[in-house]
């Protein structure tokens, strides 16, 4: 008995992608940073979630354009990781192409939601750990 197409894009958008932003981002931070910069990377993981989901709803007030919810603050959460720890969190944009694939083929999103909360969380995980990093050494 295997999974289904369903059956796995399930599994991506609702158990896989919540656990990996709630539980092993912060963990992978926390445990691996060997360059102090613990508590500015949990800040600028927090700070880039939150701004990812306030931007995209503004924008759906504004426009009737829904940005998606799901993909815009794992692709912040990854963007922050690699900034952290360098190029091999890149990794972890599997975990968003597959978190974005599930919602288009669920038809939660569309393919242009998934796209632009994944191009919102990158600028917002970039600039927000930019912005952390230089505020808090100049």
């Amino acid at each position: 008995m295997g999974i289904s197409v369903d059956g796995f894009a399930r599994l991506g958008t609702h158990l896989v992608a919540p656990i990996a932003w709630m539980l092993l981002a912060p963990i992978a931070i926390v445990v691996g940073d060997g360059q102090g910069l613990v508590w500015p990377s949990l800040l600028a993981l927090l700070g880039s979630a939150l701004v990812t989901l306030a931007v995209g709803w503004s924008i759906k007030r504004a426009s009737g354009f829904g940005i998606s919810p799901y993909t815009s603050p794992e692709s912040a959460a990854v963007t922050v990781l690699v900034f952290t720890f360098g190029p091999v969190m890149l990794l972890g944009g599997l975990l968003v192409a597959w978190l974005g694939w599930a919602r288009v083929k669920l038809g939660e999103d569309t393919f242009a939601e998934a796209a632009a909360g994944i191009l919102l969380g990158i600028l917002a995980g970039g600039l927000g750990w930019i912005g952390l990093i230089v505020f808090l050494f100049s």
